[in-house]
Protein backbone atom coordinates (compact mmCIF):
# COMPACT_ATOMS: atom_id res chain seq x y z
CA UNK A 1 0.00 0.00 0.00
CA UNK A 2 0.94 3.27 -0.94
CA UNK A 3 1.24 6.77 1.33
CA UNK A 4 -1.96 8.01 -0.20
CA UNK A 5 -3.50 4.46 -0.24
CA UNK A 6 -2.66 4.50 3.82
CA UNK A 7 -3.57 8.09 4.67
CA UNK A 8 -6.79 6.95 2.47
CA UNK A 9 -7.85 4.43 4.49
CA UNK A 10 -6.64 5.69 7.96
CA UNK A 11 -8.73 8.81 7.00
CA UNK A 12 -11.72 6.38 7.96
CA UNK A 13 -11.40 6.70 11.25
CA UNK A 14 -12.62 10.12 11.66
CA UNK A 15 -15.70 8.97 8.77
CA UNK A 16 -16.58 5.83 10.96
CA UNK A 17 -16.59 7.58 14.60
CA UNK A 18 -14.71 5.19 15.76
CA UNK A 19 -12.54 6.70 18.65
CA UNK A 20 -9.20 3.96 19.97
CA UNK A 21 -8.49 4.46 23.32
CA UNK A 22 -5.59 6.30 24.78
CA UNK A 23 -2.29 4.85 23.74
CA UNK A 24 -1.68 2.92 26.84
CA UNK A 25 -4.96 0.77 26.43
CA UNK A 26 -3.74 -0.28 22.90
CA UNK A 27 -3.07 -3.85 22.41
CA UNK A 28 -5.59 -6.60 24.14
CA UNK A 29 -5.12 -9.40 26.18
CA UNK A 30 -5.43 -12.44 24.29
CA UNK A 31 -8.59 -14.29 25.32
CA UNK A 32 -10.21 -11.07 25.79
CA UNK A 33 -12.50 -10.00 28.44
CA UNK A 34 -14.72 -12.47 30.61
CA UNK A 35 -15.64 -10.54 33.25
CA UNK A 36 -18.92 -8.54 34.41
CA UNK A 37 -20.44 -6.52 31.57
CA UNK A 38 -22.17 -3.02 32.07
CA UNK A 39 -24.53 -1.17 29.89
CA UNK A 40 -26.39 2.66 30.51
CA UNK A 41 -29.13 2.58 28.21
CA UNK A 42 -29.85 6.67 27.87
CA UNK A 43 -33.82 7.73 27.39
CA UNK A 44 -32.89 11.17 25.85
CA UNK A 45 -35.77 14.01 26.44
CA UNK A 46 -37.41 13.11 29.39
CA UNK A 47 -39.90 9.99 29.79
CA UNK A 48 -43.35 9.99 31.32
CA UNK A 49 -42.37 7.71 34.44
CA UNK A 50 -46.49 7.82 35.34
CA UNK A 51 -47.16 5.60 32.04
CA UNK A 52 -44.19 3.32 32.82
CA UNK A 53 -42.32 2.17 36.29
CA UNK A 54 -44.20 4.71 38.59
CA UNK A 55 -47.58 4.64 37.34
CA UNK A 56 -50.02 7.55 38.34
CA UNK A 57 -54.06 7.78 38.04
CA UNK A 58 -56.00 10.83 38.06
CA UNK A 59 -57.48 12.52 41.23
CA UNK A 60 -60.94 13.94 41.54
CA UNK A 61 -60.59 17.59 41.12
CA UNK A 62 -56.98 17.88 39.56
CA UNK A 63 -55.80 18.18 35.88
CA UNK A 64 -55.56 14.62 34.41
CA UNK A 65 -51.98 13.40 35.00
CA UNK A 66 -52.45 10.07 32.59
CA UNK A 67 -55.04 9.61 30.12
CA UNK A 68 -54.65 5.71 30.28
CA UNK A 69 -55.96 5.53 33.82
CA UNK A 70 -59.73 7.11 32.92
CA UNK A 71 -60.64 3.51 31.08
CA UNK A 72 -58.15 1.51 33.15
CA UNK A 73 -56.14 1.13 36.57
CA UNK A 74 -52.64 0.35 37.83
CA UNK A 75 -51.59 -3.34 36.67
CA UNK A 76 -48.54 -4.74 38.80
CA UNK A 77 -46.37 -7.63 38.06
CA UNK A 78 -44.65 -9.65 40.89
CA UNK A 79 -43.78 -6.35 43.40
CA UNK A 80 -43.63 -4.06 40.96
CA UNK A 81 -46.42 -1.60 39.62
CA UNK A 82 -46.39 -0.37 36.18
CA UNK A 83 -49.07 1.74 33.93
CA UNK A 84 -51.39 -0.26 31.22
CA UNK A 85 -50.00 1.75 28.41
CA UNK A 86 -48.29 0.95 25.25
CA UNK A 87 -47.04 -2.43 25.78
CA UNK A 88 -45.94 -2.26 29.43
CA UNK A 89 -47.44 -5.36 30.25
CA UNK A 90 -45.27 -7.54 27.92
CA UNK A 91 -42.08 -6.06 29.61
CA UNK A 92 -43.08 -6.14 33.30
CA UNK A 93 -44.46 -9.42 33.21
CA UNK A 94 -41.48 -11.20 31.68
CA UNK A 95 -38.64 -9.28 33.23
CA UNK A 96 -40.03 -8.14 37.03
CA UNK A 97 -37.76 -10.74 38.36
CA UNK A 98 -35.00 -9.38 37.34
CA UNK A 99 -35.72 -5.36 38.23
CA UNK A 100 -35.12 -2.75 40.75
CA UNK A 101 -37.10 -0.24 39.96
CA UNK A 102 -36.19 3.33 41.90
CA UNK A 103 -38.89 6.02 41.85
CA UNK A 104 -38.73 9.16 42.86
CA UNK A 105 -34.96 10.05 41.81
CA UNK A 106 -35.07 14.01 42.49
CA UNK A 107 -32.64 15.36 39.60
CA UNK A 108 -32.90 18.86 40.29
CA UNK A 109 -33.37 20.55 37.10
CA UNK A 110 -35.98 21.05 34.20
CA UNK A 111 -32.71 21.58 32.03
CA UNK A 112 -31.74 18.52 29.17
CA UNK A 113 -28.46 19.66 29.79
CA UNK A 114 -27.85 20.08 33.12
CA UNK A 115 -29.89 16.74 33.78
CA UNK A 116 -28.14 14.56 31.53
CA UNK A 117 -24.82 15.75 33.44
CA UNK A 118 -26.56 15.01 36.56
CA UNK A 119 -27.97 11.25 35.99
CA UNK A 120 -25.20 9.95 34.11
CA UNK A 121 -22.23 10.68 36.02
CA UNK A 122 -24.28 11.25 39.89
CA UNK A 123 -23.21 15.10 40.18
CA UNK A 124 -24.88 18.19 38.61
CA UNK A 125 -21.67 20.09 37.47
CA UNK A 126 -19.41 18.88 34.62
CA UNK A 127 -16.25 16.98 35.62
CA UNK A 128 -17.25 13.68 36.46
CA UNK A 129 -17.39 10.62 34.38
CA UNK A 130 -19.84 7.97 33.58
CA UNK A 131 -20.42 4.64 35.53
CA UNK A 132 -19.37 3.35 32.45
CA UNK A 133 -16.41 4.91 31.86
CA UNK A 134 -15.39 4.48 35.12
CA UNK A 135 -16.26 0.33 34.91
CA UNK A 136 -14.40 0.01 31.67
CA UNK A 137 -11.12 1.38 33.16
CA UNK A 138 -11.14 -0.54 36.04
CA UNK A 139 -11.88 -3.79 34.32
CA UNK A 140 -10.70 -3.67 30.86
CA UNK A 141 -8.40 -0.61 30.16
CA UNK A 142 -6.27 -3.20 27.88
CA UNK A 143 -9.75 -3.62 25.49
CA UNK A 144 -9.54 -1.63 21.92
CA UNK A 145 -13.47 -1.17 22.10
CA UNK A 146 -13.31 -1.28 26.24
CA UNK A 147 -15.88 1.15 26.63
CA UNK A 148 -18.43 2.14 23.84
CA UNK A 149 -20.77 5.00 22.86
CA UNK A 150 -23.67 5.22 20.84
CA UNK A 151 -24.56 9.08 21.53
CA UNK A 152 -25.67 11.09 24.81
CA UNK A 153 -23.44 11.96 27.77
CA UNK A 154 -19.98 10.24 27.52
CA UNK A 155 -17.80 12.41 29.75
CA UNK A 156 -14.25 10.10 30.99
CA UNK A 157 -12.72 12.34 33.02
CA UNK A 158 -9.22 10.88 31.11
CA UNK A 159 -9.39 7.98 32.92
CA UNK A 160 -10.46 5.91 29.80
CA UNK A 161 -11.41 6.79 25.83
CA UNK A 162 -14.89 5.95 24.58
CA UNK A 163 -15.55 3.81 20.54
CA UNK A 164 -18.16 4.71 18.39
CA UNK A 165 -19.25 1.82 16.10
CA UNK A 166 -21.11 3.98 13.96
CA UNK A 167 -19.84 3.02 11.05
CA UNK A 168 -19.38 -0.71 10.57
CA UNK A 169 -18.07 -0.84 6.86
CA UNK A 170 -15.68 1.95 7.41
CA UNK A 171 -14.08 -0.01 10.55
CA UNK A 172 -14.07 -3.54 8.63
CA UNK A 173 -11.76 -1.76 6.12
CA UNK A 174 -9.67 0.01 9.27
CA UNK A 175 -8.90 -3.46 10.14
CA UNK A 176 -8.54 -4.66 6.94
CA UNK A 177 -6.69 -2.43 4.82
CA UNK A 178 -5.65 -4.62 2.40
CA UNK A 179 -9.40 -5.49 1.28
CA UNK A 180 -11.81 -3.86 -0.65
CA UNK A 181 -15.24 -5.37 0.66
CA UNK A 182 -15.58 -9.09 0.41
CA UNK A 183 -12.17 -8.89 -2.16
CA UNK A 184 -8.60 -9.42 -1.21
CA UNK A 185 -5.82 -7.28 -2.73
CA UNK A 186 -3.04 -8.63 -1.35
CA UNK A 187 -2.73 -12.47 -0.20
CA UNK A 188 -1.68 -13.37 3.28
CA UNK A 189 1.51 -14.41 2.56
CA UNK A 190 2.66 -11.20 0.86
CA UNK A 191 0.53 -8.98 4.07
CA UNK A 192 2.53 -11.09 6.30
CA UNK A 193 6.08 -9.80 4.99
CA UNK A 194 5.16 -6.68 4.89
CA UNK A 195 3.44 -6.30 8.40
CA UNK A 196 6.87 -8.02 9.56
CA UNK A 197 9.24 -5.62 7.78
CA UNK A 198 7.38 -2.71 9.32
CA UNK A 199 7.42 -3.96 12.54
CA UNK A 200 11.43 -4.80 12.27
CA UNK A 201 11.86 -1.09 10.66
CA UNK A 202 9.00 0.23 14.08
CA UNK A 203 11.07 -1.76 16.29
CA UNK A 204 14.44 -0.37 14.79
CA UNK A 205 13.68 3.19 15.42
CA UNK A 206 12.53 2.68 18.98
CA UNK A 207 16.03 1.37 19.29
CA UNK A 208 17.52 4.89 18.30
CA UNK A 209 18.98 6.41 21.71
CA UNK A 210 18.63 10.10 20.25
CA UNK A 211 14.59 9.53 20.17
CA UNK A 212 13.02 12.55 21.87
CA UNK A 213 10.60 11.28 24.72
CA UNK A 214 7.61 12.64 22.86
CA UNK A 215 8.80 10.55 19.10
CA UNK A 216 9.41 7.58 21.45
CA UNK A 217 5.37 7.83 23.11
CA UNK A 218 3.89 8.28 19.90
CA UNK A 219 6.03 5.36 18.38
CA UNK A 220 4.95 3.20 21.27
CA UNK A 221 1.61 3.86 20.84
CA UNK A 222 1.45 3.30 17.44
CA UNK A 223 3.35 0.01 18.26
CA UNK A 224 0.52 -0.73 20.73
CA UNK A 225 -2.02 0.53 17.84
CA UNK A 226 -0.96 -2.13 15.33
CA UNK A 227 -0.70 -5.33 17.72
CA UNK A 228 -4.58 -4.39 18.62
CA UNK A 229 -5.68 -4.60 15.43
CA UNK A 230 -5.60 -8.29 15.20
CA UNK A 231 -7.79 -8.28 18.37
CA UNK A 232 -10.15 -6.12 16.49
CA UNK A 233 -10.30 -8.42 13.33
CA UNK A 234 -11.87 -10.55 16.13
CA UNK A 235 -14.61 -8.59 15.83
CA UNK A 236 -16.34 -9.17 12.29
CA UNK A 237 -15.94 -12.61 13.11
CA UNK A 238 -18.94 -11.46 15.90
CA UNK A 239 -21.02 -9.13 14.02
CA UNK A 240 -24.60 -10.18 12.65
CA UNK A 241 -24.41 -10.09 8.78
CA UNK A 242 -25.37 -6.98 6.90
CA UNK A 243 -29.13 -8.62 5.87
CA UNK A 244 -29.57 -9.24 10.13
CA UNK A 245 -28.30 -5.64 10.87
CA UNK A 246 -31.56 -3.68 12.16
CA UNK A 247 -31.03 -0.27 10.72
CA UNK A 248 -33.36 2.73 11.66
CA UNK A 249 -36.76 1.90 12.78
CA UNK A 250 -40.03 4.47 12.77
CA UNK A 251 -40.87 4.29 15.82
CA UNK A 252 -43.66 7.44 15.99
CA UNK A 253 -44.60 10.22 13.13
CA UNK A 254 -41.55 12.02 14.71
CA UNK A 255 -38.87 9.46 15.80
CA UNK A 256 -36.51 7.11 13.69
CA UNK A 257 -34.01 5.07 16.08
CA UNK A 258 -31.73 2.60 15.55
CA UNK A 259 -31.81 1.07 19.37
CA UNK A 260 -31.88 -2.12 18.12
CA UNK A 261 -28.61 -1.90 15.86
CA UNK A 262 -26.94 -0.50 18.62
CA UNK A 263 -28.00 -3.56 21.00
CA UNK A 264 -26.57 -6.10 18.15
CA UNK A 265 -23.48 -3.93 18.39
CA UNK A 266 -23.15 -3.92 21.82
CA UNK A 267 -23.42 -8.11 21.97
CA UNK A 268 -21.18 -8.56 19.73
CA UNK A 269 -18.02 -6.49 21.03
CA UNK A 270 -19.31 -8.36 24.19
CA UNK A 271 -19.30 -11.51 22.62
CA UNK A 272 -15.66 -11.22 20.99
CA UNK A 273 -14.39 -10.25 24.78
CA UNK A 274 -13.14 -6.92 23.04
CA UNK A 275 -15.48 -4.37 25.13
CA UNK A 276 -17.23 -4.45 28.44
CA UNK A 277 -19.03 -1.38 28.80
CA UNK A 278 -21.83 0.41 25.93
CA UNK A 279 -23.89 3.23 26.45
CA UNK A 280 -26.85 2.80 24.49
CA UNK A 281 -28.66 6.01 23.41
CA UNK A 282 -32.47 6.43 22.37
CA UNK A 283 -34.34 9.65 21.93
CA UNK A 284 -37.85 11.61 21.35
CA UNK A 285 -39.18 11.81 24.47
CA UNK A 286 -39.41 15.39 24.46
CA UNK A 287 -43.21 15.55 23.73
CA UNK A 288 -44.18 19.11 24.37
CA UNK A 289 -47.30 18.22 22.01
CA UNK A 290 -49.39 14.89 21.38
CA UNK A 291 -47.72 13.24 24.43
CA UNK A 292 -49.48 10.25 24.51
CA UNK A 293 -49.73 8.98 21.24
CA UNK A 294 -45.78 9.58 20.77
CA UNK A 295 -44.72 7.73 24.25
CA UNK A 296 -46.98 5.27 23.18
CA UNK A 297 -44.56 4.39 19.83
CA UNK A 298 -41.67 5.06 22.49
CA UNK A 299 -42.55 2.97 25.31
CA UNK A 300 -42.97 0.09 22.37
CA UNK A 301 -40.12 0.40 21.21
CA UNK A 302 -37.85 0.92 24.43
CA UNK A 303 -39.72 -2.31 25.71
CA UNK A 304 -38.97 -4.36 22.84
CA UNK A 305 -35.53 -2.96 22.69
CA UNK A 306 -34.77 -4.19 26.12
CA UNK A 307 -36.46 -7.25 25.48
CA UNK A 308 -33.87 -7.79 22.12
CA UNK A 309 -31.07 -7.44 24.68
CA UNK A 310 -31.67 -9.66 26.70
CA UNK A 311 -32.81 -12.11 24.24
CA UNK A 312 -29.24 -11.55 22.07
CA UNK A 313 -27.00 -11.90 25.98
CA UNK A 314 -28.99 -14.81 26.44
CA UNK A 315 -28.00 -16.22 23.08
CA UNK A 316 -24.55 -15.54 23.61
CA UNK A 317 -24.22 -16.51 26.83
CA UNK A 318 -23.10 -13.74 28.65
CA UNK A 319 -26.38 -12.64 30.58
CA UNK A 320 -25.51 -14.00 33.37
CA UNK A 321 -22.71 -11.38 33.49
CA UNK A 322 -24.72 -8.33 32.25
CA UNK A 323 -25.68 -5.26 34.56
CA UNK A 324 -28.24 -2.86 32.64
CA UNK A 325 -29.23 0.76 34.28
CA UNK A 326 -32.08 2.29 32.08
CA UNK A 327 -32.88 6.23 32.63
CA UNK A 328 -33.17 9.32 31.38
CA UNK A 329 -32.33 13.46 32.19
CA UNK A 330 -35.96 14.44 33.31
CA UNK A 331 -39.40 13.28 33.65
CA UNK A 332 -42.69 14.51 32.42
CA UNK A 333 -44.85 17.10 34.08
CA UNK A 334 -48.13 15.52 36.20
CA UNK A 335 -50.55 17.20 33.77
CA UNK A 336 -51.09 17.87 30.47
CA UNK A 337 -50.38 21.38 28.65
CA UNK A 338 -52.58 22.88 26.15
CA UNK A 339 -50.95 21.28 23.09
CA UNK A 340 -51.95 17.96 24.90
CA UNK A 341 -47.69 17.48 25.74
CA UNK A 342 -46.41 17.41 28.51
CA UNK A 343 -43.11 19.57 30.10
CA UNK A 344 -40.05 19.39 32.12
CA UNK A 345 -40.66 17.63 35.30
CA UNK A 346 -37.30 16.58 37.88
CA UNK A 347 -38.55 13.98 39.49
CA UNK A 348 -37.92 10.34 37.81
CA UNK A 349 -36.94 6.99 37.64
CA UNK A 350 -34.01 4.78 37.17
CA UNK A 351 -34.14 0.77 36.52
CA UNK A 352 -31.77 -1.86 37.62
CA UNK A 353 -31.73 -5.17 35.86
CA UNK A 354 -29.51 -8.09 36.20
CA UNK A 355 -30.66 -11.44 35.34
CA UNK A 356 -32.61 -13.21 38.56
CA UNK A 357 -30.57 -10.95 40.91
CA UNK A 358 -31.49 -11.38 44.99
CA UNK A 359 -32.19 -7.67 44.99
CA UNK A 360 -34.94 -8.52 41.65
CA UNK A 361 -38.39 -7.69 42.02
CA UNK A 362 -38.59 -4.57 44.18
CA UNK A 363 -39.38 -0.69 44.13
CA UNK A 364 -37.62 1.32 45.87
CA UNK A 365 -38.59 5.11 46.62
CA UNK A 366 -41.92 6.81 45.95
CA UNK A 367 -43.74 9.68 44.65
CA UNK A 368 -47.44 11.21 45.67
CA UNK A 369 -50.28 11.22 43.09
CA UNK A 370 -48.83 14.33 41.91
CA UNK A 371 -45.73 12.89 41.25
CA UNK A 372 -43.73 14.75 43.84
CA UNK A 373 -41.09 12.81 45.33
CA UNK A 374 -41.20 11.54 48.91
CA UNK A 375 -38.19 11.28 51.77
CA UNK A 376 -36.67 8.41 51.77
CA UNK A 377 -34.67 6.26 55.45
CA UNK A 378 -31.42 5.08 53.81
CA UNK A 379 -31.73 2.54 56.57
CA UNK A 380 -34.90 1.50 56.10
CA UNK A 381 -35.73 2.25 52.35
CA UNK A 382 -39.05 3.81 53.96
CA UNK A 383 -41.01 6.50 53.22
CA UNK A 384 -39.92 8.84 56.01
CA UNK A 385 -40.55 12.45 55.40
CA UNK A 386 -39.18 13.81 58.69
CA UNK A 387 -36.18 11.96 58.89
CA UNK A 388 -35.60 10.70 55.13
CA UNK A 389 -34.23 12.38 52.37
CA UNK A 390 -34.91 12.57 48.26
CA UNK A 391 -32.98 9.90 46.20
CA UNK A 392 -30.56 11.67 44.26
CA UNK A 393 -28.71 10.68 41.36
CA UNK A 394 -25.53 10.42 43.81
CA UNK A 395 -27.26 7.67 46.05
CA UNK A 396 -27.99 5.75 42.85
CA UNK A 397 -24.38 5.85 41.52
CA UNK A 398 -22.66 5.56 44.98
CA UNK A 399 -24.45 2.09 45.13
CA UNK A 400 -24.11 0.99 41.72
CA UNK A 401 -20.30 1.61 42.41
CA UNK A 402 -20.45 -0.40 45.42
CA UNK A 403 -22.31 -3.19 43.21
CA UNK A 404 -20.59 -3.08 40.35
CA UNK A 405 -16.98 -3.36 42.93
CA UNK A 406 -15.61 -0.02 41.82
CA UNK A 407 -15.85 2.25 44.90
CA UNK A 408 -12.68 2.94 46.74
CA UNK A 409 -10.40 1.30 43.79
CA UNK A 410 -8.44 3.85 41.71
CA UNK A 411 -11.50 4.76 39.18
CA UNK A 412 -13.72 6.10 42.08
CA UNK A 413 -10.36 8.15 44.69
CA UNK A 414 -11.00 11.52 42.59
CA UNK A 415 -14.61 11.44 41.94
CA UNK A 416 -16.24 10.52 45.51
CA UNK A 417 -19.82 11.62 46.95
CA UNK A 418 -18.97 13.03 49.58
CA UNK A 419 -21.40 13.41 52.85
CA UNK A 420 -23.59 11.58 50.61
CA UNK A 421 -26.07 8.74 52.40
CA UNK A 422 -25.65 5.16 51.77
CA UNK A 423 -28.46 3.79 50.07
CA UNK A 424 -28.31 -0.37 50.17
CA UNK A 425 -30.16 -0.73 46.91
CA UNK A 426 -28.73 -4.08 45.84
CA UNK A 427 -28.88 -5.70 49.82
Amino acid sequence: MNRREFIKKTALIGASGLMLPAARLYGAVDGGYTGRLLIQLQVNGGWDVSSYCDPKVNQPGEPAITHWSEAGDIQQAGNIPFAPFANNAFLFEKYHRDMLVINGVDLQTNSHETGTTHNWSGRVAEGYPTLTAMFAAKNAPEQPLSYINFGGHAQTAGLIRHSRLDNIDALKEIIRPESIGDDTLRNADDLARIRAAAQARLERQLDNVYLTPRKMNNMSAYQQALNSRSSLAKLTNYLPSQSDIIEYQQVNMETDSDLQRQIQLTIAAFDSGLASASDLYTGGYDTHSNHDLLHEGLFTHLNESIDLLWSLAEAANIADRLTVVIGSEISRTPYYNADNGKDHWPIGSVIVMEKSPSWGNRVIGSTDEAQNAHNINPGTMEQDDAGGTHIYPKHVHKALRRHLGLENTFVDQDFKFLGAEDFDFFG
